[in-house]
């Protein structure tokens, strides 16, 4: 089996790392274990590389190209047009790249993220598969910000996409549902969650605690894209909210996100630029608390490495996120973009560390994820939908 992935996001030496790359490698990886031939159309790299190897998989960076609708958003009648074309031109040159793949060694399954490929599935060359992580389109609207009509426009052509795909999946519940009502119920996407990989599975294993410190202050760690339904402005406010005895006795390193006020005054706060997957789950180890403020979120992975890795995470009640952390056994979950009831729940999660009173939901989180996102199961199931 050649299995294809299609997914900008996907871990490679440059460029930013999304939580569906992370499952694509993973997913990836284990199929090059099981003997099966894996590809992954990526996005772009600087040098205009053609092609690289990451261990067995081979990996295509995308060079985007968009001559017409760069030339339409300018064109006032016919602007709105700006975000379909760009959808088709993109789609034009990943039908390009699957096209000299499929020459090199014959595809036998293509698994895109979302809307895919417009062409793909209009010529129906190849068996598809359509992975909900969520649509610019989608994440506006379930996090309550404002979509224009370019991106409705965008989105027919999407859901034309997943209409026609061989298998429609998504890692939660939430986003299954909404793509179902979509399509008014006559497509209903399964629902599986994401897989941790072995490297996650052998630290959890090994019962992972925070590494280093250079005092016995709580370390807080978000990690998050730079993208205001990450919910960073909410996370800012609420720690300058904090009691001043919280804030004497913790340390927040923010990855990725740059506030919109200076908080170069707030001497707890650290700043920081996206760095590469294995430098983040290093910060993950020396951290004690793991917040997800989102205001909308499919299936994070910063949750399941989290409570993979024994940390303890405070997160809001957006998405799938209380679908992977279960109960409050295993987890602080607060209600979306209510600063007070995230104050107190951070709080709650500070008071439990320095009481020395969290290892019981450590083991939970732990437990919980190890089960909900075994690697093998997870595969298992998704082979077994293709049903070759």
């Amino acid at each position: 089996m050649h299995y294809v992935f299609v997914e900008k996001g996907y871990p490679r030496y440059k460029g930013i790392v999304g939580g569906a790359g992370t499952y694509a490698k993973t997913f990836a990886n284990e199929l090059v274990n099981r003997g099966f031939k894996v590809s992954v159309i990526c996005g772009r790299l600087d040098g205009k590389q053609k092609s690289f190897k990451d261990g067995e998989i081979n990996v295509y960076p995308d060079y985007e190209y968009h001559p017409i609708s760069y030339f339409i958003r300018y064109i006032p009648i016919i602007k709105v047009l700006s975000k379909l074309f760009r959808y088709l031109e993109n789609g034009y040159n990943i039908n390009r790249i699957i096209s000299k793949i499929n020459a090199i060694h014959k595809i036998t399954y293509i698994e895109f993220t979302e809307g895919g490929d417009f062409w793909t599935s209009l010529l129906k060359k190849h068996h598809y598969i359509s992975h909900l992580h969520g649509s610019s389109y989608t994440i506006k609207k379930l996090s309550g910000r404002k979509f224009l009509l370019s991106d409705w426009l965008q989105r027919q052509a999407e859901l034309y996409f997943i209409k026609k795909a061989n298998i429609v999946v998504a890692p939660s519940k939430v986003m299954s549902s909404h793509v179902s009502n979509e399509f008014k119920g006559k497509i209903k996407p399964l629902t599986i969650p994401y897989p941790l990989s072995d490297k996650l599975i052998q630290k959890s294993a090994n019962g992972i605690n925070r590494m280093t410190t250079q005092s016995n202050k709580i370390n807080i760690i978000f990690a998050s894209r730079n993208d205001p339904v990450k919910g960073g402005e909410l996370l800012i406010d609420t720690l300058k909210r904090l009691p001043q005895s919280i804030k004497n006795d913790i340390n927040v390193k923010i990855f990725g996100y740059r506030p919109k006020i200076d908080v170069s005054d707030i001497e707890f706060i650290d700043l920081n630029d996206f760095i590469p997957k294995e430098q983040l789950l290093i910060e993950y180890e020396n951290s004690d608390i793991c917040v997800i403020p989102s205001l909308f979120d499919n299936s994070p992975n910063t949750v399941y490495e989290a409570m993979a890795l024994g940390k303890i995470v405070v997160a809001s009640n957006v998405g799938g996120i209380p679908e992977i952390i279960g109960n409050k056994g295993c987890g602080f979950i607060f209600q979306s973009n209510n600063i007070n009831d995230f104050k107190e729940k951070l709080i709650d999660a500070i008071n439990l560390i320095s009481n020395n009173k969290h290892s019981s939901m450590i083991q939970n989180a732990k437990a919980r994820i190890n089960k909900y996102a075994d690697l093998h199961k997870n595969v298992n199931q998704r082979l077994a939908l293709l049903k070759l």
